[in-house]
């Protein structure tokens, strides 16, 4: 990164302002998320929402949770180049097959811009689950909907359609939200 003709104390400003703000980022995930989450559904801009599933099919955000009305759904929201995403999976793995006779679906929705690294990710590690990608990666409608600021981000929607837990970070947070 630095040439060896940089004075060394050319280096020392810049490392000290790389080291004091990395704590600043890690911060986002504690965000509150706005009310207006859990007191409607998904608005017409993220329910038209173009999304894939794994099996190449093309469908909207709304369809995709259409398929499941009268199921509680959590919604993995992840990227294959997030360590957090790929560490914690097999917890969540976990809370899937303790899970399993519950009237409940996990369906796991990458921001992920590239396809085949999502393929990738997902037949490496072995995930189950219904997955789906927003080709339009990070930056979409319902991000902005649910300002989206780090990933993993679990959600909870209800048999209806409604959100009913907005944001968890870990499969443990996303564990208590299910057994209210």
């Amino acid at each position: 990164m630095f040439n060896s003709n940089y004075p060394k104390l050319m280096r020392i400003p810049f490392i000290f302002i790389t080291l004091c703000s990395l704590p600043l980022f890690s911060f986002a995930q504690n965000d509150p998320v706005p009310a207006y989450l859990t007191t409607q559904h998904f608005p017409d801009s993220v329910r038209n929402l173009q999304a894939v599933a794994l099996n190449g099919e093309e469908l909207t955000f709304g369809k995709m949770l259409d398929q499941y009305k009268g199921k509680k759904v959590v919604i993995d929201i992840w990227a294959s180049w997030c360590r957090d995403c790929l560490v914690g999976y097999p917890k969540l793995d976990d809370l899937m097959k303790r899970t399993a006779g519950e009237d409940l679906v996990y369906l796991f929705v990458s921001v992920d811009d590239n396809d085949q690294k999502w393929r990738n990710a997902i037949s490496r590690f072995s995930m189950t689950g219904e997955h789906y990608r927003l080709p339009s990666g990070w930056k979409n409608s319902l991000s902005s909907y649910i300002v989206l600021d780090w990933v993993p981000r679990y959600m909870v929607v209800n048999e209806d359609g409604r959100i009913v837990e907005p944001k968890t970070i870990t499969s443990e947070e996303m564990e208590k939200a299910l057994k209210k």
